[in-house]
């Protein structure tokens, strides 16, 4: 008996979000511009509902087209989110300080308008991070590269011919991608063809966006293509011992799967998985370097706010109980191609 008004509370505020979102921004930015124009009904209709049916349909069609277009609706999002965000201090200053309207809508045009500009631009940009970790005699002088969340789909397969080029230019070891390389469904073999071309030994965990779609596929795809996919297991490449494990909502996946796997003697242990859950256990099972992802370090400010109540392991290196953990805040984007607060990131970590 309780589902149901659960079910309704839950709709009822995912439509109050959007609505706050999608319509709240434009309308109002129109009422303080042009105070006297009348606002026709459609036009409430029209921004809720035609990104969201857009969204939907186009999902359900697998060409280059329909995933642009699904990249530039959830853009749209991205800037209504924005906008937004710079619309609440604005209604706050009118209401202490006797401010014009018209003034205040159009300098909330121009702030929003210059952050996406450079949100999107960012979003284009591939940065390259350098960290240097202690480590045992036998791995001194390596060097690991890792990628996450680069999110294939989202972004389109042309993304993925200058991440292996500027990796391939690192001249590392091994290549490591921690999750959600991939994020609809349809990706093929030819879009992810790139991949074949990395000249390093390539590992590779699943993320959750894989486990929502045509994970299996994606794993052959992968494998074909000569990247060594990890489900839940290990592989000893001496002196280093790779694990990779499963990308799970349960926060005792780490300790679960590792508990049915044996630490090598004489191994740097390096383990893969997407989220930063589960670091405490790994370190006492063995692991020295942990690599995750899946945070996006927020991807938009001040987004990244309400991301690190969740994950207050946001981004960057930490130490937990004598293991390494390290929190990409990934190589791609979700949703709106947009950054702000965060770069997409290759990380490249040098054994020393």
């Amino acid at each position: 008996m309780n589902r149901l008004p659960r079910r309704i509370y839950f709709y009822a505020s995912i439509i109050l979000i959007l609505s706050l979102i999608l319509v709240y921004p434009p309308l109002r930015l129109v009422n303080l511009i042009a105070p006297n124009w009348p606002i026709p009904a459609s036009l409430f209709i029209a921004l809720f509902f035609v990104p969201l049916a857009l969204r939907m349909s186009l999902e359900r069609v697998h060409t280059p087209w329909s995933r642009a277009c699904c990249a530039t609706v959830l853009t749209w999002l991205g800037i209504c989110f924005l906008s937004f965000c710079t619309l609440l201090p604005a209604e706050l200053l009118l209401m202490l300080i006797e401010l014009d309207p018209a003034w205040v809508g159009y300098s909330i045009l121009v702030i929003v308008s210059t952050l996406s500009i450079y949100g999107i631009w960012n979003a284009t940009q591939l940065s390259i991070r350098t960290v240097d970790l202690n480590a045992p005699r036998a791995v001194r002088g390596m060097s690991l590269v890792q990628i996450s969340d680069v999110h294939i789909g989202s972004r389109q397969p042309g993304f993925l011919q200058p991440i292996v080029d500027k990796v391939n230019a690192l001249n590392s070891d091994y290549i490591l991608i921690t999750g959600d390389l991939i994020d609809m469904r349809g990706i093929s073999e030819q879009d992810l063809a790139p991949l074949a071309n990395l000249n390093a030994p390539t590992l590779y965990c699943i993320g959750n966006h894989e486990r929502y779609i045509d994970l299996e596929d994606i794993c052959a795809r992968l494998r074909r293509l000569g990247i060594n996919v990890l489900r839940n297991q290990s592989v000893d490449h001496d002196p280093i011992q790779f694990l990779g494990i499963d990308d799970a909502e349960s926060k005792q996946q780490v300790a679960d799967q590792l508990s049915a796997l044996e630490p090598l003697a004489d191994r740097y242990r390096v383990l893969l998985y997407h989220r930063p859950d589960g670091a405490e256990h790994a370190a006492r099972w063995g692991v020295d370097l942990m690599l995750t992802g899946h945070t996006h370090r927020g991807q938009i400010m001040p987004f990244n706010l309400l991301v690190k109540r969740i994950f207050p392991r946001l981004y960057h290196d930490y130490q937990v109980e004598g293991m390494t953990l390290y929190v990409s805040p990934g190589t791609g984007t979700w949703g709106p191609v947009m950054r702000l607060g965060s770069k997409c990131e290759i990380t490249l970590f040098r054994l020393l």
